[in-house]
């Protein structure tokens, strides 16, 4: 285990970009939830560094399958946003059915290109990550967002979703839900060809033997 960074007061969404140039360095960047920044560790020259400041508490983020930065972003605009190869953010979700997001948290590019997040109340439930709000919407969601734009609540009776990721062959999607110390677990569903997921199945019990509590 190598120590890359230091100096941040909270760590969260990792996401590496490799080189473009064969047998190139990389660099990974790495929200600083409370610091309300992105930083940057640099393969080339060895160096920790400031990315981006007013990142609007950006949570998790990942890349889309042409390189670009995909971010969940908590406070005060509550959406998710993809930053170009020029620096232009797009917004990619910042409602749904003409209400706020909550807080979007996690997220994950799927190889047809859609769009995955968790939205829970974390990043609007105080000062220490985001801004304090009341939520809009009645649920914490799991959304979909297609290559069309249009966006899905493909999972809604789930407390407070937090990480998620595809299998391999992206067969099954996987979530941790949070409802509160100690009660947490991680979930499995069938991902459907049309987006749908199903056969809900808890994988991992965090409250049972082996937990950290």
């Amino acid at each position: 285990i190598e120590q890359v960074g230091t100096g941040m007061r909270w760590a969260e969404g990792p996401v590496y970009f490799p080189s473009e140039k064969k047998g190139g360095a990389g660099y990974l960047l790495v929200s600083d939830i409370p610091n309300n920044r992105l930083m940057k560790f640099d393969e080339a020259t060895g160096k920790f560094t400031e990315h981006k400041k007013n990142v609007n508490y950006a949570n998790g983020n990942t890349r889309d399958r042409q390189g670009r930065l995909i971010t969940c972003e908590h406070s005060v605009t509550r959406r998710v946003v993809r930053t170009e190869k020029n620096g232009k953010i797009t917004v990619i979700a910042d409602s749904f059915e003409g209400k706020r997001l909550n807080a979007p948290n996690d997220i994950i590019v799927k190889s047809d290109d859609s769009i995955w997040f968790t939205d829970p109340l974390f990043g609007i439930n105080g000062e220490w990550e985001g801004e304090r709000a009341k939520p809009e919407q009645a649920t914490t969601n799991v959304y979909r967002v297609a290559n069309d734009g249009k966006i899905s609540a493909v999972i809604t009776d789930l407390v407070n979703p937090n990480g998620l990721a595809f299998s391999p062959d992206e067969k099954k999607l996987y979530v941790v839900e949070w409802k509160g110390t100690p009660n947490r677990s991680i979930w499995s569903y069938d991902v459907n060809s049309d987006g749908t997921v199903g056969g809900k199945t808890k994988l991992i019990d965090g409250t049972g033997p082996g937990s950290l509590d």
